[in-house]
């Protein structure tokens, strides 16, 4: 009985004493981290912590004075997935570490972050970064090439994953001037080497100088299932420069709100929103549909080139033009097909414009075009261009078009109508042979100006016109009307 309280007594005791070493390890091992922070002369901080238990360090009022400039009022990461004799030691990811090295940690908080000077390389300033769940897996640093900072980043980039980011209050100067670049919240969400299942940016906003109304202004960016894997693997290459195709940038969503700014306001510009979506319906089959919607122009009386504008619109019977863009298609590789079901400018009781088109024999060189961004390996490509139809719906788009030309030339309408039918029908372009059947599709759009209705304009090329042909149309004396087999019809 009494050894066992005498055990019990020098374990209690034991506990005590090494709990009263802890805060003497923890200031040993901060005085040890500020020395070697401070140790290249240029790099001072004013306080240093450390948590032993929860891996924790933390910095008060870091700034660097090398020619970059870097300032943080407060750095603080936990949970480092960094071995504990070495943080005893002094010796943390802050002492010592270099591209390639691996580096963990539960969270990480940066606040008051000033980067760079403004003369020579711009400046980088960030109210708040919060990172949680930090992995930087250990990557290849050697073998960089000419372009050695942005090859790291892209591998280092390739090798993180991030369970969440949240940055705020980040305002960017432009190198030798005063433009910024601002953005008031960036959060990302789960963030896998590449691949992100969630980005948001409020608050985006260019301004040409400080004390300025923004250029340019966006208030909500939203993106699902980002995807730049293709883009990090060809900025990593040693051997990457500004002519190698970066890759297809991927997305499953994305849309942007609340556009403004003294640019868009300038010419009497609104727009509501732009939206992107791909649904996979299967791993060979794909549809994608891009969308503006809310485009407005009503040019005010602030400027010339407004005015301009505004004059356009008034000699057409118009106080604004409203417009809006849908174009969807489907990629289907089990198919070997690209097709584009519509893709259609509109404006309302104005016009209707709408192209469809048809892609066949998509190969390997195709795909690889496509993905990598490689459009040289088109022409290595089989694939041809099967069909294709422009249709031009007309509201009072032509009425209001030949209005204007009348009042611009002084003319009646029924003659400015007569006159621009003729001059099509006379017209002979330049490096394209003229046939009968170009002829036959002059004369259809000079029915179309005299009539109005719906012009259909037909390309069915007779065999499918191969991609690697397409530098045919652009020869001298091309038959551009037998090559892509084209007719037009008028209907009403």
């Amino acid at each position: 009985m009494k050894k066992s309280i005498a055990t019990g007594v020098a374990a209690v005791a034991l506990a005590a004493v090494g709990a009263a070493a802890v805060p003497v390890v923890q200031g040993y091992a901060a005085g040890r981290i500020k020395a070697e922070i401070e140790r290249d002369g240029t790099t001072t901080v004013d306080r240093v912590e450390v948590g032993l238990f929860d891996r924790r360090i933390a910095l008060t009022d870091l700034r660097s004075g090398q020619a970059a400039g870097v300032s943080v009022g407060h750095w603080e990461a936990s949970g480092l997935g960094w071995p504990l004799a070495e943080l005893i030691r002094g010796r943390t990811p802050l002492a010592g570490f270099q591209w390639g090295d691996p580096l963990q940690a539960d969270r990480l908080e940066l606040h008051d972050v000033r980067i760079g000077n403004r003369g020579a390389g711009g400046t980088w300033k960030v109210d708040s970064l919060i990172v949680e769940g930090l992995d930087l897996a250990r990557f290849d640093a050697g073998d960089v090439g000419p372009y050695g900072p942005l090859v790291l980043a892209a591998r280092a980039l390739g090798a993180l994953s991030v369970r969440r980011l949240e940055q705020r209050g980040a305002v960017f100067t432009v190198p030798g001037s005063s433009d910024t670049v601002g953005m008031a919240a960036i959060v990302v969400e789960r963030y896998e080497r590449g691949r992100m299942a969630t980005l948001t940016i409020g608050g985006l906003e260019a301004t040409a100088s400080e004390g300025r109304a923004p250029l340019f202004r966006v208030s909500d960016i939203a993106v699902r299932g980002l995807d730049v894997r293709r883009s990090l693997a060809a900025f990593s290459s040693a051997d990457w420069h500004s002519n190698v195709p970066i890759g297809r940038i991927k997305v499953e969503r994305a849309s942007v709100t609340g556009f403004g700014g003294d640019t868009l306001a300038r010419y009497g510009v609104s727009l509501g929103s732009v939206t992107v979506e791909t649904v996979h319906e299967s791993d060979r089959v794909s549809r994608s549909r891009t969308r503006i919607d809310g485009f407005v122009l009503a040019p005010p009386l602030r400027n010339m080139e407004a005015l301009k504008l505004r004059m356009a619109l008034q000699a057409m019977g118009l106080r604004e033009l409203k417009l809006s863009f849908d174009c969807a298609g489907v990629e289907d590789r089990g198919r070997a097909e690209i097709t584009i079901d519509r893709c259609a400018l509109s404006g309302p009781d104005l016009a209707e414009v709408n192209l469809t088109g048809r892609i066949v024999g998509a190969d390997e060189a195709f795909w690889h075009a496509v993905d990598d961004g490689d459009t040289a390996a088109l022409y290595d490509s089989r694939a041809a261009l099967v069909s294709a139809r422009l249709v031009l719906a007309d509201g009072s788009l032509l009425e209001r078009a030949l209005k204007a030309l009348a009042a611009t030339t002084g003319q009646p309408v029924p003659t400015a109508r007569a006159n621009l039918a003729r001059d099509i029908r006379r017209f002979q372009p330049a490096g394209v042979l003229i046939t009968q059947g170009l002829t036959q599709l002059l004369d259809a759009v000079a029915r179309f100006v005299e009539q109005g209705g719906t012009l259909t304009l037909d390309a069915r090329p007779e065999p499918p016109l191969a991609i690697d042909r397409f530098d045919y149309l652009t020869s001298p004396g091309a038959d551009l009307v037998n090559a892509l087999g084209l007719t037009a019809t008028v209907s009403r």
